[in-house]
């Protein structure tokens, strides 16, 4: 049976807490993940770089504008195998 997926709000939390979430979450339980932000230039970016650099092999699959005006959404998952 397919799984419904989940969201969780993290906004009310620090910036580096959010990516170790993220980061952990694809790559402990090798899972796809996506989250959004705003769209202020270099933020989705500064975000990946960080995914990357902390978790190497994650992957960026894809990425597009978000569900609401002036957002991002970036979908990141584990290294192929």
């Amino acid at each position: 049976m397919k799984r419904k997926p989940y969201f969780m709000d993290v906004a009310a939390l620090e910036e580096d807490r959010r990516i170790d979430m993220i980061g952990h979450h694809v790559m402990d339980h090798k899972e796809v993940a996506s989250f959004i932000t705003d769209s202020n230039i270099g933020k989705a970016e500064r975000y990946i770089e960080k995914l990357q650099i902390k978790f190497p092999g994650i992957r960026i699959i894809e990425r597009g504008n978000g569900p609401v005006q002036g957002t991002v959404w970036v979908k990141v998952g584990p290294p192929l195998e």
